[in-house]
């Protein structure tokens, strides 16, 4: 687990009372995590995040209209956005699914009641994807930075509709700990350990890379009923993990599968 030595909050420069009182909630939310040491609310006045950053290194949590964004450094913010998710979305439309859909299609029937574990939920956008495809699915989705998992799952509530948040969990621990308590919510395990190969480190994947710690050297081997795991091809985790690497000729990004055979398992 990550452990936070302070964080400030704070709101837009152009603020309401709406953002006060979500500052306020944070607060109150923040102070009560045991991995937080300090929580602060500052004002904002008129400074930019660069005079934030000049009086205090410690991370930010802008309150904004549209969600809170995190900042490590003055440079790059973490927040929930879809992305590259629309467009996954989208292709569902002309019934072109993405990868993970279509390993998840061919493991148990759309229809079907089961529990996915995203045990590296980062951004969320996993998470939100699965969540919109299948109507019976419950969700856990883990993410071990106390920071990382408000700001993004704070940011996913918005996007979500009161019906479909009813059947997703967050969760501020780290995997490996959280499934070998609750193995018996472990349908489906999906670990995406692709920011290990960090593409720019200046961007939002390089800048939530530098802030989550891994630990994979557990053994998982009866968890979980089905591990499926995204790494970079040449990755050790594939056999550390004993997966099936199902190769994908012209990308960097591979898949991986393995079945457990399980008492009173819940999949075909």
């Amino acid at each position: 687990m990550n452990t936070v030595t302070k964080v400030r909050l704070t709101t837009a420069v152009k603020t309401n009372a709406s953002l006060y009182k979500q500052v306020e909630d944070a607060f109150d939310m923040l102070k009560s995590n045991l991995n937080i040491k300090d929580v602060c609310i500052v004002e904002r006045k008129k400074l930019t995040i660069t005079q934030l950053f000049a009086v205090d290194q410690s991370p930010v949590i802008v309150f904004l209209s549209n969600g809170p964004k995190l900042y490590f450094s003055p440079r790059v913010p973490i927040y929930f956005h879809l992305d590259t998710t629309k467009v996954k979305i989208n292709m569902q439309k002309e019934n072109n699914q993405p990868i993970l859909i279509d390993m998840l299609n061919h493991i148990q029937h759309p229809q079907q009641s089961f529990h996915f574990v995203d045990g590296t939920m980062g951004f969320g956008r996993d998470s939100y994807l699965v969540l919109n495809s299948f109507p019976n699915v419950v969700v856990y989705s883990i993410e071990q930075n106390p920071l990382i998992h408000f700001v993004i799952s704070e940011g996913m509530k918005r996007a979500l509709t009161e019906d479909v948040l009813k059947r997703i969990y967050f969760i501020n621990d780290d995997y490996n700990h959280w499934i070998k308590r609750n193995s018996e919510k472990v349908n489906i395990l999906y670990l995406d350990h692709m920011f290990e190969e960090t593409m720019n480190p200046d961007d939002r994947m390089g800048e939530l890379s530098k802030h989550i710690n891994s630990n994979k050297c557990m053994d998982l081997s009866n968890s979980y009923e089905t591990l499926i795991l995204k790494a970079h091809y040449k990755s050790p985790l594939f056999k550390q993990f004993n997966v099936f690497q199902c190769i994908r000729k012209s990308s960097k990004t591979h898949y991986g599968l393995r079945r457990n055979k399980r008492k009173n398992s819940s999949l075909i």
